[in-house]
């Protein structure tokens, strides 16, 4: 894979890196150029408003992508002749779509997870009439892409939905907290300071799971964990079990954790308490 970043990145971004002698020579294209070269190869493609051009040919499954989704895409880059500027490989790259050239990430927003297509980006959508170093100015760019993978921002509402969806019913705590009880517990109350003994599944909306505690269970410091957790488990007593839906503003947030938990994720515990310490 060649370097993306000097790719896809706002443009401003690199053209203000790069020196007048590094600038290629201007193409002299416009979106006119798009519409000959989707005639000449009898391509229908469609037009949003902005002047980027698109082809759907997977549209995918799930949720659009949203602008401010962390997303992985595959994707080959080239020129109105063909030439090839930039590939990512088969396996992609992620990135958050709204950090990219206007043209690519409302292009992306076209699709959902799995959506394969075309983008045909016009000078004004991407390296306007400057360029880059790689990326002569006045250039039409044309992606051949695929998201592989989408992690659309997430929020309360995203809780709800999965709520009715599966015909359950949580209580809310005052921070915010949604809360399934299946046993509540007789023992000892657990507070958001307690060093607790639990069995837990950490998982998110989707199902997938990204975390379970050992045989026996994991002995925590509530007061060192995430505000949701914490705040949830002191819904409970000692042998109590239930479920934990947490937003990301009470988790893991913006950030979410490299490799495990992605921004901006909602994320659910099945919890119960075997022991307070």
């Amino acid at each position: 894979m060649k370097a993306f970043f000097s790719i896809l990145l706002l443009a401003f971004v690199v053209s203000c890196n790069s020196s007048d002698d590094d600038i290629l020579a201007p193409l002299g294209q416009t979106e006119d150029n798009i519409i000959e070269y989707l005639a000449t190869n009898n391509i229908n493609a469609e037009r949003s408003d902005s002047g980027l051009y698109y082809i759907i040919e997977e549209e995918g499954e799930g949720d659009l992508v949203d602008i401010e989704a962390l997303a992985t895409i595959s994707y080959t880059g080239y020129f109105l002749d063909g030439t090839v500027f930039d590939a990512s490989g088969t396996s992609g790259y992620s990135f958050y779509i709204n950090n990219l050239i206007k043209g690519f990430s409302e292009g992306i927003t076209k699709f959902k997870k799995g959506g394969k297509g075309k983008l045909f980006i016009p000078p004004s959508l991407g390296y306007g009439n400057s360029g880059t170093s790689t990326i002569p100015g006045e250039a039409v760019l044309v992606f051949d892409i695929e998201v592989i993978n989408v992690n659309n921002p997430q929020n309360e509402d995203n809780i709800i939905a999965y709520l009715n969806d599966n015909n359950l019913v949580a209580e809310k705590t005052n921070t915010g907290v949604y809360y399934i009880t299946e046993n509540e517990g007789d023992g000892e109350s657990v507070l958001e300071n307690s060093n607790v003994t639990i069995n837990y599944k950490g998982y998110f909306l989707d199902g997938t799971e990204f975390e379970n505690s050992p045989d026996g269970g994991a002995t925590i410091e509530l007061q060192n964990t995430i505000k949701g957790f914490s705040n949830g488990l002191s819904q409970f007593k000692l042998g109590g079990k239930g479920t934990i839906l947490i937003t990301p503003d009470l988790a893991y947030g913006e950030n979410g954790i490299s490799n495990l938990i992605p921004p901006n994720t909602v994320v659910i515990f099945d919890i119960e308490i075997l022991s307070i310490n």
